[in-house]
């Protein structure tokens, strides 16, 4: 086990409700195992394109760690050059673009009725950020990260702020950015479980990713096909 001093960053999907839908339909009798199935899999196929994307714009920059459900985790070694904030903060603004331009090539699937293509337009990305320590553990060729800096950095996600679309970033991340930066970085506080009350900086998005506008019932029949 290595004790290693770096970055750590989350980048989450969130706005999937129908995943409590899938779980209350499949209590249904006859026909609830059969349509959760059918919504289950659509759901993993937008998922796992999305996720797709998320990586191809951090893996330049950061080395991913694991998959996690509707998240991916990435992280970086600290080398001590000034550069490497500013270059995830890059990052993190390609993520977002790129996420939300796959997410307006995705509207066809709006042509499908099930929940999941229905509400793939509410989908948005949030960032969570931090530098620390942590411990990395080699067996064969998976990394395992671990340390009261790992467990922060997924606590971070459960906060009581209320836009979907967001970076929350730490004071420890901040302080590593050496260059101006043309973003509104609001300071809050958030009590994280078991880490008390922090210090953080956020970044929202209320207007880069709002809910795309209903589709007509013609333009759906004409994206039907590409849907199937």
């Amino acid at each position: 086990m290595e004790q290693k001093t770096g970055y750590l960053l989350i980048a989450d999907i969130s706005g999937f409700t129908q995943f409590i839908k899938i779980h209350d339909i499949k209590k249904k009798p006859l026909v609830g195992s059969i349509v959760a199935n059918y919504w289950e899999s659509h759901a993993e196929v937008l998922i796992k394109d999305l996720i797709e994307v998320i990586i191809a714009a951090f893996e330049p920059c950061m080395k991913l760690n694991k998959i996690e459900g509707d998240a991916a985790f990435f992280f970086l070694e600290d080398i001590g050059t000034d550069e490497q904030a500013n270059m995830i903060l890059d990052h993190m603004e390609m993520a977002r673009s790129a996420f939300n331009k796959r997410l307006k090539q995705l509207t066809f699937v709006e042509s499908c009725p099930c929940d999941p293509c229905q509400q793939s337009k509410n989908l948005k990305l949030k960032i969570v950020a931090h530098h620390g320590i942590f411990h990395e553990t080699i067996i064969r060729s998976f990394s395992e990260l671990s340390g009261k800096d790992v467990i922060l950095v997924h606590r971070l996600l459960k906060n009581s702020i209320n836009f979907s679309e967001y970076w929350l970033m730490t004071k420890q991340f901040l302080s590593c950015v050496n260059q101006p930066i043309n973003l509104q970085i609001k300071e809050i506080k958030e009590k994280i479980d078991d880490f008390g009350k922090l210090s953080l900086g956020l970044v929202t998005f209320e207007s880069g990713n709002n809910l795309q506008e209903t589709k007509s019932i013609i333009l759906k029949i004409k994206n039907f096909p590409k849907m199937l």
